[in-house]
């Protein structure tokens, strides 16, 4: 079964007056769009509500129309109706939705700051809340946000869990880095030429942004 709506919609804030803006409309604790398409043929129907539900119903059975979701079914018609109702998705995301990669507001001003001055969105390589971050150019890492308990970072007993940034870092200012509150060897990479920065607000986004600088140049 292909679950169409996590092509879209993995790691998106909805912005709800925009949902509203848009057409949606709130009933029953839920907002709600609906849009007839390919000729009225067929009718999107996206409820958000604590989850996102999606689906498409043959207006003229007026049942849920299911080839759409099989993967096996890829026929000329059946792709023309999943291509329809992704481009209403894809517009829904574009217009109602901000990205939002990662579990710590800091992290994702960070990402933000990252792809305003580089160009460059973080990938997922592993599958799972671990975003790298590549030059465009030659691949290389730049950054690396994780998502951690602070006992892995420190050995410090303590299981709260948060995002933290490898980056590169000039050697000879490893010491005087590591006297900043807020820095660390880095986590699962070379101590010697990496750091880890937890991205809690203990550090400034300004900091932050100079060491991803740095990292970015000495990765290039």
């Amino acid at each position: 079964m292909i679950h169409i709506e996590d092509e879209f919609f993995l790691k998106k804030k909805f912005n709800f007056e925009k949902l509203k803006e848009f057409g949606f409309s709130f009933e029953n604790n839920a907002y709600v769009y609906t849009e007839d398409f390919l000729d009225s043929n067929f009718k999107a129907i996206i409820e958000i509500s604590d989850v996102l539900k999606g689906k498409v119903i043959d207006n003229l059975s007026n049942e849920e129309y299911m080839p759409l979701r099989i993967e096996s079914f890829d026929g000329e018609y059946v792709c023309k109706v999943r291509e329809a109702y992704k481009s209403i998705l894809k517009r829904i995301a574009d217009i109602c939705c901000t990205d939002i990669f990662f579990a710590d507001d800091q992290a994702n001003r960070i990402t933000k700051f990252i792809d305003e001055t580089y160009g460059v969105k973080p990938d997922f390589p592993w599958k799972d809340d671990n975003g790298v971050f590549r030059h465009l150019d030659n691949n290389k890492w730049f950054s690396l946000i994780m998502y951690v308990s602070l006992d892995a970072l420190l050995k410090n007993g303590d299981n709260r869990k948060l995002n933290i940034i490898n980056l590169k870092i000039d050697t000879s200012k490893r010491n005087e880095l590591y006297e900043i509150d807020g820095i660390y060897p880095a986590f699962h990479m070379n101590h010697k030429m990496w750091i880890s920065v937890v991205l809690d607000d203990t550090i400034s986004d300004e900091k932050v942004m100079e060491l991803v600088t740095c990292s970015f140049d000495l990765t290039k």
